[in-house]
């Protein structure tokens, strides 16, 4: 069987690495970007993974609460996108911990998921997600190119596919990429969606899910936003304008197309939770 997972990171556009926070308006919201992504995949009945910034869970809690009853998965995504490996092992810990209280509070139930922002991840604090509690994580990417992602090491973990690899009862789900000439080439975010020509997209994912089993993808809110630009501070480049808002106004039908592909290549829509607990069901049974 091929299982696909849809997910998403909600953040705010002013969350961004190359945005100054300090000097963006922060009334200007683009979180209407989490219903533009909601009507898709209801519209095929897909369920998705959502991983949440602690500071905006109380904003949006009635939100969460009908996510949660529609049966999509909620994790989280630390409190206020700060790199994980920017913080000490402490530090990083109170982070996770109060974000997955935060949402726990809202939801009524546990959470078992994690995400790190930029994918910004290593072993040690892997294995302190481990400590805390949670049950999955979604943070390695095979991706050196990019200055703040970070390859995790997952020695000791036993693969269950080629994307998916368990320790005890916690699971490691890997960001979709391919390897094309010795590199290893993002097919999943919502950024190279946006940015790469779609025909040329198309190419890399049918490679892709043509030799893989498991395919991950995941977008923000911003990229499916029916809004305007927000108002950039005053010293963004026209580079940074530029990555921020190419490819915005197509995202929705590329989805729709990245969907049909997968579905024509009889690949099952699922979320992380509920993968997990088929993979410990099927080996422990």
């Amino acid at each position: 069987m091929k299982y696909a997972v849809l997910s998403m990171d909600i953040e705010e556009w002013y969350h961004l690495d190359y945005l100054r926070e300090n000097d963006c308006d922060r009334t200007y919201s683009l979180l209407d970007g989490i219903y533009s992504f909601l009507d898709i995949v209801d519209s095929y009945r897909i369920p998705g993974s959502f991983f949440i910034l602690g500071e905006l869970i109380q904003g949006i809690s009635d939100t969460l609460r009908e996510l949660d009853t529609l049966g999509h998965d909620l994790a989280i995504h630390g409190w206020d996108h700060s790199l994980p490996i920017k913080m000490d092992i402490r530090a990083f810990e109170e982070d996770v911990e109060r974000s997955k209280k935060e949402l726990e509070d809202v939801l009524g139930k546990r959470v078992c998921g994690y995400r790190a922002p930029c994918f910004s991840m290593d072993r040690k604090r892997l294995d302190a997600l481990q400590k805390i509690g949670l049950k999955y994580d979604s943070s390695r990417i095979l991706f050196r190119e990019h200055p703040l992602y970070k390859e995790v090491n997952i020695s000791g973990f036993t693969k269950v596919s080629n994307n998916i690899f368990r320790l005890n009862d916690f699971f490691e789900f890997q960001v979709s990429t391919l390897k094309l000439g010795g590199r290893q080439i993002p097919v999943s975010g919502g950024g190279y969606i946006r940015i790469f020509p779609w025909f040329v997209m198309k190419r890399l994912l049918n490679r892709y899910i043509t030799c893989q089993d498991l395919y991950v993808f995941y977008i923000h809110p911003f990229e499916l936003s029916s809004k305007k630009n927000p108002p950039f501070p005053t010293d963004t480049s026209q580079i940074d304008k530029l990555r921020f808002c190419i490819g915005r106004s197509s995202v929705a039908y590329k989805l729709h197309s990245l969907i049909n592909i997968l579905k024509d290549r009889q690949f099952c829509f699922t979320t992380f939770s509920s993968l997990r607990r088929k993979i410990l069901n099927e080996r422990e049974t």
